[in-house]
């Protein structure tokens, strides 16, 4: 079924849906359990810039179940307005696996000239918090590691 499904759905086109159609596509992102379907469903309502979208999509990418599944919707939220929800792409930096978290710093480092100093400074305790975590606990210490993503993104949010 979800084969046939996501045929379907891969035809679908985000500048060619109203309202309700996103607003459909959102409620059934929310309940589909195949990941497939869920991933091209996002990246539908990325292409129609549907921005009510992003909180439910980081809500899913939250998901312990989605753990090892998440970097896609990640990704999605890359052509969305996320400014708003900065401090949540800072956290996934922080909590996620390679690819969501590779995916977060691109949209951090895209939108961060945007971002407040008070919010900025706010990303930045977390990631120092998160920093000197890593550095007592994390074995990981590779080009790869959770703590040098940390460390870029604080470079990257100190620059002037």
């Amino acid at each position: 079924m979800s084969t046939e499904l996501y045929k379907a759905i891969k035809t679908l086109k985000g500048e060619n849906l109203d309202q309700e159609d996103k607003e459909e596509l959102l409620r059934f992102f929310v309940v589909t359990k195949s990941s497939v379907v869920r991933n091209q469903i996002a990246f539908i309502l990325s292409d129609a810039k549907f921005n009510k979208a992003i909180p439910t999509i980081i809500d899913k990418i939250k998901e312990k179940e989605l753990s090892n599944n998440n970097g896609s919707l990640v990704y999605a939220l890359e052509n969305l307005d996320v400014k708003e929800y900065f401090i949540e792409f800072v956290k996934m930096i922080c909590e996620l696996e390679y690819e969501p978290r590779y995916q977060a710093y691109e949209i951090v480092n895209k939108v961060h000239r945007e971002i407040s100093g008070e919010i900025k400074d706010e990303a930045l305790a977390i990631l120092q918090e998160k920093r000197m975590l890593l550095k007592i606990t994390s074995d990981d210490k590779g080009p790869d590691s959770s703590l040098i993503f940390v460390e870029q993104t604080i470079e990257l949010l100190n620059r002037k």
